[in-house]
């Protein structure tokens, strides 16, 4: 927030839409962003066998959006999305999503760690070399046990059967969608990415080597700090203005830029998660 309130009125009015061309194409890639978390939860229905209609499974997906905005880190995209879905499946649905959050949280720090060893002199100077290697210690093992999970054996505990078997059965499944879910978040990822580049290129900043490391870098740092409500909601552009404005002169072009993605990646899907939501209780309700 100190870092944002030192922005001045003039810095803001400054500001203009230079290539106008480069926001429609932030708005383009709204459906391949969205598409790839998509097809992850695609995946996690299809490994389940649960028969799904295109309406389900977008209300679904869209409503997972809504209740994930407003619980810590947006781990809560759970909820919304079982809303639609009932039974013994639920407990599997659950742990797919969390594990395919756990995806792309692991290729969000694969692109951060790779950053870190870029721009360690750049940034950290002389304590560049401490979070190199620990931000390679947190990557390793969040890919490890990534990986893990469909293999680890669970101890034999007595009064845990019941749970174990949901976990030894999400196992089972999970061996099926590792893959799958690892390489659409890698995906997704990218297309995010490319998003912040491409706004900040409709305020006329050329894209650098430097500029693109450093947006790797702003998600890690943000996916890494903890936050409670509106899916990072400042956090993030608190995190931009201390990384970006090393290699973009106007701060106010990386508050703007990030606040203006926000709306289109998460609080205009968040509100269409809403209606589903709204509707639906409304339906049951009727």
């Amino acid at each position: 927030m100190e870092q944002i309130s030192r922005l001045s009125l003039i810095q803001f009015k400054s500001l203009s839409f230079e290539n106008p061309s480069y926001f429609i194409l932030v708005l383009l890639l709204l459906p391949f962003n969205w598409g790839f978390e998509l097809l992850k939860w695609q995946e996690i229905l299809k490994v389940n066998k649960i028969e799904y209609s295109l309406k389900k499974i977008l209300s679904s997906l869209f409503s997972g959006v809504t209740t994930g905005i407003v619980t810590p880190n947006r781990i809560g995209n759970f909820i919304g999305r079982m809303l639609f879905f009932n039974g013994k499946v639920r407990s599997q649905l659950i742990l797919g999503t969390l594990y395919s959050n756990f995806a792309q949280f692991t290729v969000t720090l694969i692109f951060g760690a790779v950053s870190v060893l870029i721009l360690h002199e750049t940034l950290f100077e002389a304590y560049g070399f401490y979070l190199s290697n620990l931000s390679i210690l947190i990557t390793v093992l969040s890919l490890g046990f990534y990986f893990a999970v469909p293999f680890i054996r669970l101890p034999n505990i007595g009064v845990l059967n019941r749970k174990q078997n949901v976990l030894s059965k999400f196992q089972q499944h999970s061996k099926k969608f590792v893959f799958p879910l690892f390489f659409l978040s890698g995906a997704r990822y990218l297309v995010f990415s490319l998003q912040f580049i491409l706004m900040l290129m409709t305020f006329g900043i050329e894209p650098t080597i430097d500029l693109i490391t450093g947006i790797f870098l702003l998600y890690f740092v943000s996916t890494l700090t903890p936050s409670l409500l509106f899916g990072k909601l400042v956090v993030r552009e608190a995190a931009a203005l201390i990384i970006l404005s090393a290699f973009v002169e106007n701060e106010a072009i990386i508050v703007v830029s990030s606040l203006l993605l926000w709306v289109i990646n998460l609080g205009v899907p968040s509100l269409i998660g809403l209606f589903f939501m709204l509707s639906k209780k409304s339906f049951s309700n009727g």
